[in-house]
């Protein structure tokens, strides 16, 4: 244990994610009814463009890249969605006076969980909140909800850096959830206790999530509410290096490996609590539908053939640089289809100029055109199995 607490203290930084990702030809799904408007609040990879941009390689006239949400709402033929907010800052987001009618509420790096600033835009029970102000619900809606991969990164980030700290972030961060006699009454008896601790978060984390969709939507009419669960984070390559990391600070060999394992395990227990919980939540509402895109993820990871993938651990855009907690940084607004198309394939990859369009990753975190359209091609699956549609 010993070379496990400081090697969480080496990688405290190191997990800071940019988020939240079968033999599918990338087009939309083919569905016959339409859906008068579809309605969106999440992180990153429902953002429709609130910094100018989408979170993934950007698309051209000729190849669009549309996010999953798009492509939902393209497939039944509701109105393109638009950004409802606009980007002032890196940190700062706000209302656009001139997309009044826009129907995206989703901001990148948007979580479940701001103590700091629950009224941002950032804050998805926020967005529920002012899609809920903004606009009525109608039959025709329906309402697409995602979120929890930037919460994991928090807990996780400040889970590593426990042995620098002594706890205090990880302390501080628990106890915006948790009650704070049993976060001291845990963090008392160690790792063992941090542990726990974080189960215990993620699972009212996922209360908080089920709260603001039932107030701010469900109470307000929404007819049909579809959530993505928490996808399994540990397969993106941010997190891969990061595990690989902790590995190395641990001494690499069978000690690292070991750490690695469970490093991997602890964050891979608190995603299963956060869903159980969210499923839990939903049971049983019939207006209400949670998307498994935990299993779709790492059934991804464990077979990208079986959905069309020539490469699930390197992502298709480059390097701009290295961090300073040794990851890699990309530049989602300069990594556009053409350019890919234009630079030499990778070693080892196929399909030539369109090596790409196989790869499951843009970058260390989000989705390619292809990762969209998996996901997309599930949300159509339970959709239809909803009844809905």
């Amino acid at each position: 244990m010993k070379s496990f607490k400081y090697a969480l203290c080496a990688l405290g930084a190191a997990l800071a994610l940019a988020g939240c990702g079968g033999g599918s030809s990338g087009s939309t799904p083919s569905v016959s009814l339409r859906v008068n408007n579809v309605k969106v609040v999440g992180d990153s990879i429902a953002d429709s463009g609130t910094f100018g941009f989408k979170w993934a390689m950007q698309g051209s006239a000729t190849e669009p890249m549309l996010i999953w949400t798009e492509r939902i709402a393209a497939a039944y033929g509701a109105p393109t969605l638009c950004p409802r907010y606009v980007a002032t800052s890196a940190t700062t987001v706000v209302p656009n006076p001139a997309t009044a009618n826009c129907n995206s509420y989703a901001v990148g790096g948007g979580r479940i969980n701001i103590p700091t600033a629950p009224t941002s835009a950032f804050s998805i029970p926020q967005q529920l909140k002012d899609l809920g102000a903004e606009k009525t619900y109608a039959s025709g809606d329906l309402l697409l909800v995602d979120g929890g991969g930037n919460d994991a990164a928090d807990l996780t980030g400040a889970f590593l850096g426990i042995p620098r700290d002594q706890g205090a972030a990880f302390a501080a961060l628990v106890s915006t959830l948790v009650p704070p006699a049993t976060v001291s009454a845990q963090l008392a008896t160690g790792t063992p206790g941090a542990v726990n601790l974080g189960g215990l978060y993620m699972t009212a984390l996922a209360d908080k999530m089920y709260d603001a969709v039932k107030t701010s939507a469900l109470d307000k009419g929404a007819p049909r509410v579809l959530v993505l669960n928490m996808p399994g984070i540990t397969n993106t390559p941010r997190f891969l290096d990061t595990l690989d990391l902790v590995a190395l600070a641990a001494g690499g060999g069978t000690a690292g490996a070991t750490v690695r394992a469970q490093t991997d395990a602890i964050i891979k227990g608190w995603i299963v609590a956060f869903n159980k919980q969210l499923g839990i939540r939903f049971a049983g509402n019939a207006n209400a539908a949670v998307v498994d895109f935990y299993t779709l993820f790492n059934d991804q990871a464990a077979n990208p053939a079986k959905y069309g993938y020539t490469n699930v651990r390197t992502p298709a855009c480059p390097v701009q640089s290295i961090g300073a907690d040794g990851l890699a940084v990309y530049n989602a607004a300069s990594c556009t289809s053409t350019s890919l198309s234009a630079t030499t394939p990778p070693a080892g990859a196929t399909g030539g100029a369109n090596w790409w369009r196989t790869y499951a990753f843009s970058d260390g975190f989000h989705p390619t055109m292809l990762g969209y359209q998996v996901l997309a091609d599930q949300v159509t699956t339970n959709l239809k199995a909803a009844g809905w549609f």
